[in-house]
């Protein structure tokens, strides 16, 4: 039966994931409105069941005036079908009705919201453009996409499952006194005024310091995550000491946020302790002054000790559900602070897949300084050929990187245009952008995930066109060794998180197998053969000529005597391009490059190859400074 409560909406939707409205009302009423069928139903079911509770403490009143007026020979007789009826009541459509009550609440609210909230919040993040995320702590971020959901879900069920069940039951009391003795509304509207007072005072406090908890929390996660995620760059900084000292710092921080949250809720306990019993005395003490001057029936000495007990537990209750509410709230508005930002890079509304012909590359007046007034490109103009191999080199900061980061969509630059084979990649999509080149970046970091995975994405993929790029990267011999923890072995086997069960070079090989499998016709080398022994850049340099081949090639080195035979090699500085050529016309210039070169000349692997290379090229005049 519980299974019918299970779908009552698909928690996944794979349609437009809108950015996530930044108000927590908003947010709560556009997320989880696919789910408001199951919201009416639930607010209804829990109005029944606290009318049913308050209907039960009345007739339990009732029940007692009557045993105390009728004879026990005839009880039977005058009260036995109303008897049956009533406990028929208790023990089966009570039950049945609850059992609704808290399958609407918990499985097919509390469990699809969670996850829906999630999935969508997920859905919005995983599209922010890679720039975004350098601005953060990964760890940071997956815990308020996760929280997130938690606490919108956590927030909602507040006021389905609480709020509405303790109000209805409460408005419900005062009914039923009102309809026993009007004079029993004093002490119960002196304890509701009294206990609104309370929740005016705490709630606020309670919110706060929540906030405050939840910001700690997030500080404390993100150092954990940093702290293990690099633990191999904090054993090589060394300074233990300050790095515990530092430590101590944050858990102590998370620690009095806790603390200052706890005496909150320890405040709000003892005094609901002193209000219950001021509603205890109250109400059975008017009810027992009434019964003595015959004002009232015993019953309802009797209802007014159950409603006591009852309105006293459920008002402690709701308090809890409030300050969980106004925590979840806090937490939720902490969440949406990073979940709800706009995305970066956005696609346009009509972009279109883009179509590559031939690869032409034009980058037209580009500047792009990250926000700042110095650092990146500064209108930068450079257009590459169909087919064309180019080779890109400049100090540390002269813009090497972030050419190929706007190239990708990264960033948007902040103006000018770049085209390929005529077309602006601000018009076409981001994803089919990206499906047209290629990148081996300097440092690979792999997914947590098996070979096949890292290579050709998830889902299907082929296994013959995978094991051909395994061989083209001279990756075949290691990964065929490969096996994990979980017995997987070979192309199955998980390479661990950011592939730190491989060498750096055999990172490196996995990304150039990706390259090969991709087989685009832009390629995007960033230092592609920097983390290779000599005996494997050997091994895989006639390979990447031949990948090359019939591509439009972006090669940025550092090391120069890799890109010496490309077909033009530009230098950056500062952002804009001062020199360009081949590796010989450079050489002749005795410019930056040159001095560059003076510098490496012979200090690696294939200089002398790579300037013979060169040398035997014949000079093409591009009509390029």
């Amino acid at each position: 039966m519980l299974g019918l409560f299970e779908n009552p909406v698909d928690p996944f939707p794979t349609g437009d994931a809108p950015t996530p409205d930044a108000g927590v009302l908003r947010f709560l009423l556009r997320e989880l409105r696919p789910l408001r069928l199951v919201v009416v139903a639930a607010v209804a079911t829990t109005i029944l069941c606290a009318a049913i509770e308050v209907w039960l403490i009345g007739y339990a009143g009732r029940l007692v005036d009557t045993l105390a007026a009728a004879s026990p020979d005839l009880l039977w007789a005058g009260y036995g079908t109303e008897l049956l009826v009533v406990a028929a009541f208790v023990l089966l459509i009570r039950p049945v009705i609850n059992l609704v009550g808290e399958a609407l609440d918990d499985i097919a609210f509390r469990a699809n919201a969670r996850q829906l909230a999630r999935w969508r919040a997920h859905r919005h993040v995983s599209r922010q453009a890679v720039g975004w995320f350098r601005d953060d702590l990964a760890g940071r971020v997956a815990t308020w996409v996760r929280d997130g959901g938690d606490a919108a879900s956590t927030a909602a069920y507040s006021v389905i499952h609480t709020l509405v069940f303790v109000i209805a039951y409460i408005a419900g009391s005062v009914w039923l006194m009102s309809t026993i003795d009007v004079r029993l509304l004093l002490p119960l509207g002196a304890w509701i005024l009294a206990y609104a007072l309370l929740m005016w005072w705490t709630v606020p406090r309670y919110r706060r310091a929540s906030e405050h908890l939840q910001q700690a929390e997030s500080e404390l996660t993100g150092l954990l995550v940093d702290s293990y995620a690099n633990a191999d760059t904090l054993a090589l900084l060394g300074g233990q000491d300050t790095r515990t000292e530092h430590d101590r710092r944050v858990f102590a921080l998370a620690r009095r946020a806790h603390l200052n949250l706890q005496r909150v809720e320890v405040t709000i306990n003892a005094t609901m302790m002193a209000l219950s019993g001021a509603l205890l005395v109250g109400l059975v003490g008017y009810g027992i002054v009434l019964w003595r001057s015959d004002s009232a029936p015993l019953g309802l000495v009797a209802a007014a000790l159950a409603l006591s007990f009852r309105i006293t537990a459920m008002a402690e209750w709701l308090l809890d559900a409030v300050s969980s509410l106004f925590g979840s709230v806090g937490a939720l508005r902490r969440a949406l602070r990073t979940i709800a930002q706009p995305l970066a890079v956005a696609d346009k509304p009509q972009a279109r897949s883009l179509r590559v012909r031939g690869g032409a590359i034009s980058f037209s007046q580009v500047s792009h300084h990250y926000g700042r007034r110095a650092g990146g490109l500064d209108r930068l103009s450079l257009d590459i050929a169909a087919g064309e191999r180019v080779g890109v080199v400049g100090r540390s900061g002269a813009g090497k990187s972030t050419l190929v980061g706007l190239l990708l969509r990264f960033h948007d630059a902040e103006s000018g245009t770049i085209m390929i084979d005529g077309t602006d990649i601000t018009d076409v999509t981001q994803e089919s952008l990206r499906a047209q080149i290629a990148m081996v970046a300097q440092e690979a970091t792999l997914l947590h995930r098996s070979v096949r995975e890292n290579i050709a994405g998830p889902g299907s993929a082929d296994d013959a066109q995978i094991e051909k790029a395994v061989r083209r990267a001279s990756a075949d011999g290691f990964v065929a060794a490969l096996k994990d923890a979980e017995g997987r072995t070979g192309m199955d086997a998980h390479v661990g998180e950011r592939g730190v069960r491989l060498s750096g070079g055999q990172r490196q090989r996995i990304a150039l197998a990706r390259a090969f499998y991709r087989d685009a016709p832009v390629l995007v080398l960033d230092e592609a053969t920097s983390a290779l022994d000599s005996e494997a850049e050997a091994a895989i340099h006639d390979t990447l000529g031949e990948v090359m081949t019939g591509r439009t090639v972006i090669a940025i080195a550092h090391r120069l005597s890799t890109i010496a035979h490309l077909d033009r090699i530009v230098v950056l500085d500062t952002g804009r391009i001062v020199e360009q050529g081949t590796h010989a016309e450079l050489l002749e210039r005795g410019g930056i490059y040159a001095d560059l070169w003076s510098r490496q000349s012979g200090g690696f692997l294939g200089a002398a190859e790579g300037q013979e290379r060169a040398q035997a090229r014949v000079p093409v005049d591009r009509g390029r400074p």
